[in-house]
């Protein structure tokens, strides 16, 4: 019986060490002597760098990292300009090896995640190559009757070879839903996709992988974050449904919850019981700062009505955009969506394209969608009758 139970510690003792949050990141450079090398870790709140190293003379380093949880973290090496992005599980010794070009010419060992996230990538770079160079020889061909042949020709093979490389994309996620590699690869978007299929059919897939992966890591932030959206962007497309269903009935305005710039949460449904304008923009449209002063003309004559502006920034950097609201002195409640027109806030609004604006009125119903000039203030003046 004391032999039985003292397998069974032992036991529970090796379970205790495989959960422990430690892992270690090494391997070699080559050519590299006496570089930095920065440990960059991606939680689903910040980026940061974690540790750093010097390479030795063969081009060697190495990390030693705590988790900051019992699930598979994100990370990226980082030298010399080039990115490394890596998936590190609890226990795990990553070897990373390069020669010449890093983030192109790089081994993995140790990490079935990391090993699958370096194979979608170099999909995912060589897609992007292909699409923008089909997309630069029809830019580079004039338009004229005699290269209309060959324009057509060019465009039939930008569109065969999008869909081809968006079904290889999709058909990595689908294969490997119990990777953080797809989790990933969910995120990843070819140029000018707002979505990774459709708004729809997105979360068909963002299911497939969260189901699997919450069965593997229940506590993990990035799982549970995906939990978050995929409820999200359900609830923005049930409203979407429900209003195209029957238009002419008003429902309560869907609510939208996202950060300032001193990164407090603002809520839209806080101006409750105000007429608000629900405004979508870019700095980086050239027309956003006539029409911003367009709308503090607007806001100086109706807010001490009961008028409400609630201006949600796409687009732009971040920091662009923090300078664009403090350079133009933007007077109202001002939030920002990294994710921009493929976010829940715009797919709440069904906002495909910018600028773009809702009117709601003091009940909370939909009065109006993309007035601008005459046509906006003669309704926020019939709404304040």
């Amino acid at each position: 019986m004391k032999k039985v139970l003292l397998v069974l510690s032992l036991t529970a003792l090796l379970a205790s060490c495989g959960r422990d949050k430690k892992a270690r990141i090494s391997g070699s450079f080559a050519g590299l002597d006496h570089d930095t090398v920065l440990l960059e870790m991606i939680t689903t709140l910040e980026r940061k760098i974690v540790d750093s190293a010097v390479t030795g003379r063969r081009g060697d380093y190495s990390f030693r990292v705590k988790l900051p949880s019992a699930a598979p973290t994100f990370f990226n090496l980082l030298c010399k300009g080039s990115t490394i992005p890596l998936i590190v599980a609890p226990g795990e010794r990553v070897v990373v090896n390069s020669l010449c070009d890093l983030s192109k010419n790089y081994t993995v060992e140790g990490s079935e995640d990391s090993e699958k996230l370096r194979a979608f990538n170099a999909f995912y770079n060589g897609a992007i190559a292909s699409l923008d160079s089909l997309s630069q020889l029809f830019v580079d061909t004039p338009a004229t009757a005699e290269n209309e042949p060959l324009r057509k020709e060019l465009l039939s093979r930008y569109t065969k070879e999008y869909y081809r490389l968006k079904r290889e994309h999709i058909g990595f996620i689908v294969s490997n839903p119990a990777s953080m590699a797809a989790l990933y690869a969910l995120y990843q978007r070819f140029p000018n996709d707002p979505n990774l299929f459709d708004e729809r059919n997105d979360l068909v897939y963002y299911r497939i992988v969260a189901d699997s992966l919450s069965a593997l890591y229940p506590e993990s932030p990035h799982v549970k974050a995906l939990q978050g959206e995929i409820a999200r962007k359900q609830q923005a497309l049930d409203w979407i449904a429900r209003l195209s269903e029957s238009p002419e009935n008003p429902y309560d305005y869907p609510e939208i919850e996202l950060p300032d710039m001193y990164g407090k949460t603002q809520k839209l449904s806080a101006q409750d019981g105000k007429v608000i304008l629900v405004d979508f923009w870019t700095p980086d449209d050239a027309r956003s700062t006539i029409l911003n002063a367009e709308k503090k003309e607007l806001y100086e004559r109706f807010a001490d009505k009961g008028l409400a502006v609630y201006q949600v920034g796409f687009g732009a950097e971040k920091a662009t955009w923090i300078d664009a609201v403090q350079q133009q002195k933007l007077p109202w409640v001002c939030v920002f969506d990294p994710r921009g027109t493929a976010g829940v806030a715009a797919m709440s609004y069904n906002v495909r394209t910018l600028p773009a604006n809702v009117l709601i009125d003091r009940q909370g119903r939909i009065a109006g969608k993309n007035l601008y000039g005459d046509e906006l203030r003669d309704k926020i003046e019939q709404l304040f009758r």
